[in-house]
């Protein structure tokens, strides 16, 4: 029998540069060394039970991140937040961690992301951003080693605010048929005030999940509204 559990954590500072896979392999790796036996898929090659929400940019921060898990046995909490703490490198900082008894795993429900973007010369975005409120469609160019591809970032970000010490602040949709990136927002705010930025700190501050729908009487999922964290 497995046990599933959630937890909450931040990649913050030179942990930014931490690709995708290999924060997969080091949270993995940090679980193990708690003492505590993760949970494994079947078939011919198993793989540890453990998922990231929604996967971070390379050189983005996170101020919380969620992680989905199993374990072979169920654990006594603070024990278990107190090995794994000790276990995480620099830039890694556990938050919490929960049992987690939705059928549904975080990856498959992400709503939507919260985005901060901070620059060190505190440069005015005032105007750039009313414009890029007002436009109903914008439209910028995605290169992908695949093929470019054309994305309209409105649909994705509606509006962008101003907050303190001239940071910009949005939230940003996640669909079913793909989502915008910070960098395109930034792209089109530069387009709009007629300059480069130079330098900025990009931080996703939240990650917000879809209430997972309870199935009905005869096994089929129902609706439900979106639960903000």
């Amino acid at each position: 029998m497995n046990f599933n559990y959630r937890m909450q954590f931040s990649k913050t500072g030179r942990a930014r540069f931490i690709a995708h896979l290999d924060t997969l392999s080091l949270l993995v790796r940090a679980i193990r060394r708690t003492g505590y036996q993760l949970a494994f898929t079947e078939g011919m090659r198993p793989k540890p039970i453990l998922s990231l929400a929604m996967p971070l940019g390379v050189g983005v921060e996170g101020e919380d991140e969620i992680c989905d898990f199993a374990l072979r046995q169920r654990v006594p909490l603070d024990e278990f937040s107190r090995r794994l703490s000790r276990q995480l490198p620099e830039g890694i900082i556990f938050k919490s961690v929960a049992p987690c008894y939705e059928r549904s795993k975080s990856a498959s429900r992400v709503a939507s992301v919260s985005y901060r973007v901070e620059f060190p010369g505190g440069e005015d975005w005032e105007e750039a951003a009313a414009r890029y409120n007002r436009e109903k469609e914008l439209v910028t160019l995605r290169k992908r080693p695949k093929g470019d591809k054309n994305v309209d970032v409105k649909r994705y970000v509606d509006k962008v605010g101003i907050g303190r010490e001239g940071c910009l602040e949005f939230d940003m949709r996640v669909t079913s048929g793909g989502t915008a990136r910070p960098e395109e927002v930034i792209r089109l705010l530069e387009e709009f005030a007629g300059r480069k930025s130079g330098r900025y700190r990009i931080v996703r501050t939240a990650v917000i999940l879809d209430r997972e729908k309870p199935p009905r009487p005869n096994g089929r999922p129902g609706r439900s509204r979106r639960l903000h964290r």
